[in-house]
């Protein structure tokens, strides 16, 4: 996304210059300008929005993701968790928030791959944004997804 972005970006300055040029080199009669200002003023407000856009889409740069398991099955469930997130609920795990599941994941499945992946899978299938410990009472009832559930 990041990279269409930057390509829509860089396309949007050719038009501008283009515009510039075209408004410096005049010979405009005052009913013809008072058109292009109107233009120019929409196509500045277009721009801004732009501008703030890209502030959302690149905020920060990211750090580097490290993951306490290397294991392939845990590696495939991880991918499989980020791609849910972003299907299920439109949501993008930057790299932050990516390290910080990562450490609580690690944390509530005191560093066992078999309970991480079933916390994966556990919250996916209840459609849910986050995950937390799964334990026997909590797989036979699954609680309900409400607002205060979500990040």
């Amino acid at each position: 996304m990041k990279q269409k972005w930057d390509e829509y970006c860089a396309q949007i300055r050719v038009p501008d210059e283009q515009l510039e040029t075209f408004i410096d080199a005049g010979g405009l009669s005052s009913l013809q300008g008072k058109k292009l200002k109107k233009f120019t003023d929409e196509w500045n407000r277009m721009k801004k929005l732009a501008e703030a856009l890209d502030k959302f889409i690149t905020p920060v740069d990211p750090i580097k993701v490290e993951s306490w398991c290397d294991q392939d099955d845990f590696r495939y469930m991880w991918r499989m968790w980020k791609d849910y997130l972003m299907e299920q609920h439109g949501f993008l795990i930057r790299s932050r928030m990516e390290q910080a599941s990562l450490d609580f994941l690690q944390e509530i499945s005191e560093g066992n791959v078999d309970k991480a992946i079933s916390c994966i899978r556990f919250a996916m299938k209840g459609g849910y944004r986050s995950f937390f410990k799964v334990d026997e009472k909590t797989k036979s009832q699954p609680e309900k997804v409400t607002n205060e559930d979500t990040w």
